[in-house]
């Protein structure tokens, strides 16, 4: 072991999660934030194509403004973000869980907006990526207090034990949820939950007066191989962001994360 303790890696296995508070200071946070600040205040033209995949989505209070709600493949262009994905205390308590080295997979941050939908109950698996890992496991990253008013990430203990509970490309639902019961986490800045990609997990609406941001860093065993340029191509053909979309353009959206509860 690297990191963690006997106990926290029983809870993980146990749980199919884990917490760990103050992970992250708050001076190594600092430059994060104020990246994720100024992110969230561009527009969608803003983007240089084959870089940086931003989406938006149309306002509930103006449907004429779009605004953005998650960005991938950040790391590639911003040092600040790529410190952070390999981060050696990251990397260590990554190595712990999964049992040998890892690399990254893919990269997120999520935005929800005041009034912003929540998630609907899914497993990551259920995206496909097994297709490219046999297993992955993702880190949230807390860059903003997360509670249950704002729709804070929940997680249901145990449930991964079951592998792949529901189809691919669908949310989990009807007999899927039966004896599922999720556990709200509330995180504060420098918070991170390690959870793996059978763990269940959903959200809420932002039901606060202000937004919130999450990091989300996915990796597999490097013993699997390097895919995330493979995954990244596929994605950036099959749900292209903004400013690559082309008018007239058809894409399936992922029924899983745009499945979103209002």
């Amino acid at each position: 072991m690297k990191y963690l303790t006997g106990l926290q890696i029983k809870k993980y296995e146990d749980d199919g999660f884990l917490l760990l508070k103050k992970f992250f200071s708050k001076e190594e946070m600092e430059p994060i934030i104020k990246s994720i600040n100024k992110f969230s205040e561009l527009p969608y033209n803003f983007w240089e194509a084959g870089k940086e995949m931003a989406y938006y989505e149309t306002s509930n209070e103006n449907e004429n403004e779009r605004i953005l709600c998650r960005i991938e493949k950040y790391v590639d262009y911003h040092p600040e973000f790529q410190k952070l994905a390999n981060s050696k205390n990251v990397l260590s308590v990554l190595e712990d869980l999964m049992g040998g080295p890892c690399v990254l997979f893919k990269d997120k941050i999520n935005f929800k907006r005041t009034g912003a939908g929540g998630f609907r109950p899914h497993q990551d698996v259920q995206a496909r990526w097994d297709e490219f890992a046999k297993y992955t496991m993702s880190i949230m990253i807390s860059t903003d207090r997360s509670t249950p008013k704002n729709g804070c990430l929940e997680v249901a203990p145990g449930q991964h034990k079951r592998g792949i509970i529901g189809k691919y490309d669908k949310p989990l639902e009807g007999d899927d949820l039966n004896g599922m019961k999720f556990e709200m986490v509330p995180t504060e800045i420098g918070d991170v939950l390690f959870f793996d990609h059978f763990t269940p997990h959903q959200s809420k609406p932002n039901k606060s007066d202000k937004p919130r941001s999450n990091i989300y860093l996915t990796y597999n065993l490097l013993s699997e191989g390097d895919h995330r340029n493979e995954y990244l191509d596929k994605k950036r053909h099959d749900f292209p962001p903004d400013n690559e979309r082309k008018e007239g353009m058809k894409f399936k959206n992922s029924t899983i994360h745009e499945a979103k509860y209002k």
